[in-house]
């Protein structure tokens, strides 16, 4: 019985900032049958991880080519992670800010609209006119909701 061991490891890094990484490992073998018949088989096994750290049985080697190579890697990832969390901390406010905003020039759209409305009303334009000055936001308002009903995430 003759056996093959490989590893491949691809580094699939491009696929975010969390670098996501495989292991194939395959074992070719021949087995002989009682009758005599001999038959070739492959054996594949494949193990995937992501993250922003390696796995931990791949430290040791990292250690071997730069001896603090481990703590470095762990200051990175942890550099990383502080950078992200100042990161939210400053959008999050940001969004909320710029929603209040958004509502807040919505309202002042549509009361405007109504000023308008009665403005045209009162000095006798036709009811069309009123009609189409209030219904734009009004219309507009309905489509935003509409469109946040359709897509929750927003």
């Amino acid at each position: 019985m003759s056996e093959e061991q490989k590893n491949d490891l691809p580094d699939l890094s491009s696929q975010g900032s969390n670098a996501r990484q495989a292991e194939r490992v395959s074992q070719r073998a021949e087995i002989i049958h009682d009758d005599g018949r001999r038959e070739q088989v492959e054996l594949e096994a494949q193990r995937f991880w992501s993250g922003a750290l390696p796995r931990p049985e791949d430290f040791a080697k990292y250690a071997e080519i730069v001896a603090d190579a481990p703590e470095r890697i762990l200051r990175m990832a942890e550099k990383e992670q502080d950078h992200r969390i100042d990161l939210e901390r400053q959008i999050v406010p940001a969004n909320n800010n710029a929603g209040a905003r958004g509502q807040w020039l919505g309202a002042g759209i549509s009361v405007l609209a109504l000023v308008l409305a009665v403005v045209a009303n009162w000095i006798g334009a036709p009811w069309q006119v009123s009609t189409a000055i209030v219904g734009v936001p009004v219309l507009s308002v309905a489509r935003s909701l509409v469109a946040a009903f359709r897509n929750p995430s927003e």
